[in-house]
Parts: C-alpha cells; sequence; structure tokens
C-alpha cells in the first residue's frame, strides 16, 4: 500500500492539530505520559481501520499478520524519517540558533 498520495494539506492539517493536541497532553501530564498515550491510541485507532476492513473475526486473524507488519514499517519509516529531519535542523527546531546567537552577540 503507498499512502505518498495522502500527503496533503489535508493530511498536514490532521497532523498538526493531533499534534497541538498531543503538546497540551504533554503538558498536562507530562511528556512521556503523553508520547506513550499517543502511540497507543494510534494503535487502537488502526486496530480498528483494520478489523473494519474484513467482515469476520477470522478474516481478521488470517490478516493480523500483514496488518501489524504495514503499520509497525509505516510507523519505522515515518519515525525515522522525522528523525533525520531533526539531525538535519536540531539548532533550529531546538531553539539553540537563537540561543547560540544571542549568546555570541552578547
Amino acid at each position: 500500500m503507498n499512502d505518498e498520495n495522502l500527503f496533503d494539506e489535508q493530511f498536514l492539517d490532521v497532523t498538526n492539530k493531533l499534534i497541538g493536541i498531543a503538546n497540551e497532553m504533554g503538558e498536562k501530564y507530562g511528556e512521556h505520559k503523553a508520547s506513550v498515550a499517543f502511540i497507543y491510541a494510534a494503535a487502537r485507532y488502526n486496530g480498528y481501520i483494520a478489523a473494519s476492513s474484513v467482515t469476520s473475526a477470522e478474516e481478521l486473524e488470517a490478516k493480523r499478520s500483514k496488518a501489524v507488519e504495514y503499520f509497525t514499517d509505516r510507523f519505522r519509516q515515518l519515525y525515522d524519517g522525522n528523525l533525520q529531519e531533526y539531525v538535519a535542523n536540531f539548532d533550529e527546531y531546538m531553539g539553540k540558533a537563537d540561543a547560540d546567537s544571542s549568546a555570541s552577540n552578547g
């Protein structure tokens, strides 16, 4: 399954709204708890998506391994891509660029 055509303006809108909710929950309950809850919610939701794509528990069980493989691989790809982006833009994303330039100007 190729999801690349999903990365449009609506996709980014949904993504940004979900991240906003995660940030709010991180402030309220702590980043670690919010992160694990976010992963759990994604797993729960995608479990529902997999179940709604079949007509019986037997069919779901027959497709379970393939679904786990797909969602696990997809998460790994997306997570690694985002980490690579953070490596490439660490100072900017983590606010270090502004702090470094302020320190050197001061």
